[in-house]
């Protein structure tokens, strides 16, 4: 009885984060009812299907229809196009020089992308790429690690979802443990009341995150599984409840 009303509660709470804890505030989930769901879908496919004739209209979709007014959602779509271009760097005539009717927000995602992949001309490029009003951005992009796997993913659910955008670019699952491993952290510090603790948010928003993507992803249920089997008890509790066992 207990250990149901364990898994119930565990339940209950990350259902909650996922509504109230910016659970992976997908462009996919997003843009669907924007009818944009063909772009939303390229983006979150793009591992299993890899088309990259779609990544000039993918940006100017999203600033067309005002996606990138949010700043975690420009570091997502700027940490998935610098995660192609760092295995394709041909990849960057498709999107530099930026085109003519991009908007400040656009600009912006190209900016964070050439400090992400760290393009042989970073620094000319962000410079060229943000304005003279920009000054406090530039300081932050010179100040932020060009490395994505330098970024903390515990700081703040921001950096989730630049791991979610590397993931859906390349399907690796480098960047989905990371995420599995935070999620496995809610599990003990719910269990212990921690819930002031600062990581209890960031571990119940990749709870969440893993909740709401692992049905569409078969490679997420995969990796679900891989860690269930090592799991400690609070551990698994998240990990079944992500599978909806």
């Amino acid at each position: 009885m207990h250990q149901h009303y364990h898994a119930c509660f565990s339940r209950l709470l990350i259902c909650c984060a996922l509504c109230l804890l910016l659970p992976m505030q997908s462009l996919a989930a997003d843009y669907a009812a924007k009818k944009m769901a063909h772009y939303a879908r390229d983006m979150e496919f793009y591992y299993l299907e890899q088309r990259p004739e779609v990544l000039p209209g993918m940006l100017r979709a999203f600033d067309r229809e005002g996606g990138l007014a949010q700043g975690e959602k420009r570091l997502m779509l700027a940490a998935f196009l610098a995660t192609l271009l760092r295995s394709e760097p041909e990849l960057r005539t498709s999107l530099l020089p930026p085109d003519p009717s991009l908007s400040h927000q656009g600009r912006y995602v190209l900016a964070w992308m050439a400090h992400l992949a760290d393009l042989p001309d970073r620094d000319r490029l962000v410079l060229s790429l943000l304005g003279p009003d920009d000054t406090a951005l530039l300081r932050q992009i010179e100040a932020s690690p060009r490395d994505l796997h330098q970024w903390d993913l515990m700081r703040e659910p921001a950096v989730q979802q630049m791991y979610w955008g590397a993931f859906m670019a390349s399907g690796s699952t480098d960047w989905l443990d990371s995420i599995i491993r935070a999620a496995m952290r809610y599990g003990p510090l719910n269990a212990a009341g921690r819930r002031k603790d600062s990581c209890f948010t960031s571990s119940a928003t990749a709870a969440a995150a893993l909740y709401e993507w692992a049905p569409r992803h078969t490679i997420i249920g995969q990796r679900l599984e891989y860690f269930l089997k090592d799991a400690k008890e609070h551990e698994a509790a998240v990990l079944r409840t992500i599978l909806r066992r």
